[in-house]
């Protein structure tokens, strides 16, 4: 493990796509990592090799490759554990997605727990994806969904969450980090939900490799994750819930691998984690997860987010010179994420131009419709950061920044 206060200098060498030509001339500068990481060396090579060499069904079989591939899979449930803190390999659910993890929730969360007229709290910043599986129960079972404001600065208005919980809220499914404001969520937001025996999901899909997560410190009853976002391949997420919950929630999905005992008129279920994984799980892909965490592990955690809180402060002070750029949200609390638009160009142009530039951003509403209309904009540009961006590049972005307003507005 890297032990040093910085990242490897020649870090970016290990990813092979920073070498490609956009345009067959310019070089790429990719700032999108937010929607998704780029994939180091390594974790191409082990998934290639995984499925040359040790690739078969897991748990189904006593046979040479099928031990292989079920001993590699549940080595990655312990490599998730150990990355996040979990007390538990049972508390570590292997899924499709972050999405189908926050859905696996929503759903069982509501069977076990909830009826009509109870409420869950969301904010006004969160990603399609910790909002339509909620607005699913909420169209279905009748219960209520209660938005906590923000804060201009781009963080959850604490005061006004805490006078949102009655006796009726149940469950806050919110953020981590925010996809649009790269803004980290206030700690007192799970001590409230403790307080007042509020179950609490967080959304770790863009916090998970740029902080150091602990959920046994985050004190929150879920938390979920996405693999590719992680360095890690696609096709892959994680649901941390504390194991009681799940041991009491019903299982999500039914079919093989989930069972204890099937009969004619009954049935019985497995124990935690594999509850909750019915049929062939991402295999391959949860074993890409884990190299990727190692990975991770031997660049250094805080190396990495000393690497990144570097870059993003750098960003922020330079773009914030630029009169006709306006960013949402301050820099005070903001990590890996930069959103901003420049007056009268719309973001879509704006991303077209930089990628002529060689400059991958993400322009449009980033899956948050309803920050977007809280914001009063239809859409913005976004530059998020991983591992492997630079200084140097940063000041590629200004530099095209200018040119891009110097060709739209005359």
């Amino acid at each position: 493990m890297n032990k040093d206060k910085t990242l490897r200098k020649d870090i970016r060498k290990d990813f092979p796509i920073l070498s490609k030509k956009i345009l067959k001339t310019k070089d790429l500068v990719y700032f999108d990592t937010a929607a998704s990481a780029q994939k180091p060396q390594v974790v191409i090579d082990e998934l290639n090799q995984f499925y040359k060499s040790h690739y078969s069904n897991v748990s189904r079989g006593v046979h040479t490759l099928s031990v292989e591939s079920t001993l590699r899979y549940e080595e990655a449930r312990k490599k998730v554990q150990n990355f996040i803190n979990a007390k538990s390999e049972n508390e570590i659910i292997f899924t499709k997605s972050a999405t189908e993890s926050i859905n696996l929730v929503a759903q069982t969360f509501y069977d076990k727990y909830m009826s009509a007229g109870d409420e869950i709290i969301l904010s006004l910043m969160e990603h399609h994806s910790n909002l339509i599986p909620w607005y699913f129960l909420r169209d279905k079972y009748g219960v209520i969904i209660k938005f906590a404001n923000i804060t201009e600065s781009g963080e959850i208005d604490v005061n006004h969450f805490e006078s949102l919980i009655t006796p009726k809220t149940k469950i806050a499914a919110l953020t981590h980090l925010s996809n649009v404001y790269g803004s980290k969520i206030d700690e007192k937001v799970s001590s409230i939900c403790k307080k007042n025996n509020v179950a609490i999901l967080l959304d770790g899909c863009q916090s998970a490799a740029h902080l150091r997560i602990d959920v046994q410190k985050l004190e929150c009853d879920f938390f979920v994750f996405s693999g590719h976002k992680t360095y890690g391949p696609s096709g892959i997420g994680v649901l941390y819930g504390k194991e009681d919950l799940l041991n009491e929630m019903p299982p999500y999905q039914g079919g093989g691998g989930m069972i204890g005992e099937v009969t004619t008129d009954k049935v019985s279920y497995a124990e935690l984690p594999a509850k909750y994984e019915a049929g062939t799980p991402p295999i391959a892909e949860a074993h890409g997860l884990g190299i990727a965490i190692d990975y991770m592990n031997n660049a250094g955690i805080e190396n990495i987010i000393n690497h990144e809180e570097e870059l993003t402060k750098y960003a922020y002070e330079k773009i914030s010179e630029l009169d006709f750029v306006k960013i949402y949200g301050d820099g005070d609390n903001r990590n890996s994420i930069i959103s901003f638009n420049i007056e009268n160009i719309h973001s879509h142009e704006v991303s077209s131009f930089l990628d002529v530039e060689g400059i991958a951003v993400r322009a449009g509403h980033h899956c948050c419709q309803p920050l977007m209309k809280h914001l009063g904009v239809n859409s913005t540009s976004r530059l998020s950061f991983g591992m492997y961006n630079t200084i140097e590049e940063v000041d590629i972005f200004i530099n095209a920044l200018i040119k891009c307003k110097d060709f739209f507005i005359k």
